[in-house]
């Protein structure tokens, strides 16, 4: 069994993250971009990461269940079926599989995240 750990990952330097480059389907002029660290990644394309976006609105294109711990930042989550979700640091949202929305990220965030495959 391998354990990772990284220490103090809401003050990692961005630069010292991956750039993941433009998110893919953006929906304002504003386009956000993309960082991050993954931490594990398994066969089935489950992973589990560290995850920074700016500023932008944007489609979630993720269909795998994810749970995440946010650590900075703030963003709403329109759900295509429910209600907003404000999301600020130190808050824990899970998605499940297939959850389609639009993602409005109105300060830079940053996610510990675990994606898995759901039947």
């Amino acid at each position: 069994m391998a354990i990772k750990q990284l220490k103090n990952v809401s003050n990692i330097p961005s630069s010292e993250l991956d750039d993941w480059g433009a998110v893919p389907e953006p929906v304002s002029e504003q386009i956000s971009q993309l960082r991050g660290l993954i931490i594990n990644e398994n066969p089935d394309g489950s992973e589990a990461g560290i995850w920074e976006c700016t500023p932008g609105i944007w489609t979630r294109l993720v269909m795998d269940a994810e749970i995440s711990t946010f650590m900075s930042g703030h963003a709403l989550f329109h759900p295509d079926d429910g209600e907003t979700i404000d999301i600020k640091a130190g808050d824990t949202v899970y998605f499940d599989n297939n959850s389609k929305g639009t993602w409005e990220v109105l300060e830079t965030i940053r996610k510990a995240y675990l994606t898995y495959k759901r039947d």
